[in-house]
């Protein structure tokens, strides 16, 4: 059995992405300052990056990382305001359902994996069954309960949970070579949601400037930034090597567990269901385990 690339990235981008909501249901920074600057930050990071790999020529990866750049827009900010209002136990329980859209949206732009599906069925169920589970157990993990007002809150997000993987596989075939993908598209995609939120600032002025000044955004953003950034680099890595987006995604569902033992080590109760997360994280070793062996 040859343990997959994409696993490795996979597993070390959910290590970092559970920094995130933590850092922020600790400071509990203003939602849209935190995106903005959180962004601006990224972006300096990826530089040295950039400056080393390049930039792709290929318009389409620009056109297809704004399409990204549009959906987090909305997303980003949905997501850190909604954290100190519904909780991250409410949104990592919400949010794997949208990988089961991802699996089977991904066919209609890889007509060949799907027919290679067809091709080997016992396989192939064993592993949209794993899809499902994983999801199912995701969902199970938070023992509270989902309200329809939470649903309302967050829906924004479970729109680009589902979609954005697949366009974001997309952009990172458009790119020159493997290494100039990853950086490159967290650097434009920084860019262009940091454009967008600064003239629907200067528009709409959805949050005082004070709150877009005040040091706990900036601080807590630089240190987000971080995580989120080179979170985002290793799943694109990840998702130049799997052959469907929602992989990535159930390996990023071990974030759960990891936010659930933080919260068990620091005596938070949150109502988690250990046993659900055990199921993830079985259901992300069996999905590594079908995939590698041949």
């Amino acid at each position: 059995m040859i343990f997959p690339l994409w696993a490795m990235f996979g597993m070390a981008a959910a290590l970092l992405s559970t920094c995130m909501p933590l850092i922020q249901e600790r400071m509990k920074a203003d939602g849209y300052a935190l995106a903005f600057w959180n962004k601006i930050f990224t972006a300096l990071l990826m530089v040295p990056f950039v400056l080393q790999a390049g930039l792709p020529s290929d318009p389409a990866f620009y056109v297809t990382v704004a399409l990204t750049a549009i959906l987090w827009c909305v997303a980003d900010v949905v997501y850190f305001r909604s954290i100190p209002v519904v909780g991250a136990g409410v949104i990592t329980r919400m949010v794997p359902s949208a990988i089961i859209v991802t699996f089977f949206l991904w066919f209609l732009f890889d007509p060949a994996l799907l027919r290679a599906y067809i091709a080997d069925p016992g396989r192939s169920a064993l592993i949209a069954g794993i899809i499902v589970l994983s999801s199912f157990f995701a969902v199970r993990l938070k023992r509270c309960p989902v309200t329809w007002q939470a649903i309302g809150v967050i829906w924004p997000l479970l729109f680009a949970a589902a979609v954005g993987p697949i366009i974001q596989k997309i952009s990172l075939s458009y790119a020159a070579t493997p290494m100039q993908a990853p950086y490159a598209f967290v650097f434009v995609q920084a860019l262009v949601m940091v454009a967008i939120w600064g003239a629907y600032y200067l528009i709409r002025r959805p949050v005082p400037v004070a709150a877009m000044r005040a040091g706990l955004s900036i601080r807590t953003a630089a240190l987000v930034s971080v995580f989120s950034g080179f979170g985002v680099v290793l799943k694109n890595f990840g998702l130049l090597y799997a052959e469907n987006p929602a992989y990535l995604s159930v390996l990023l569902l071990t974030d759960s567990l990891i936010v659930l033992a933080y919260h068990r080590l620091t005596g938070r109760r949150d109502g988690s269901d250990v046993l659900s997360g055990l199921g993830v994280v079985a259901c992300a070793a069996a999905l590594i385990i079908v995939k590698s062996l041949k």
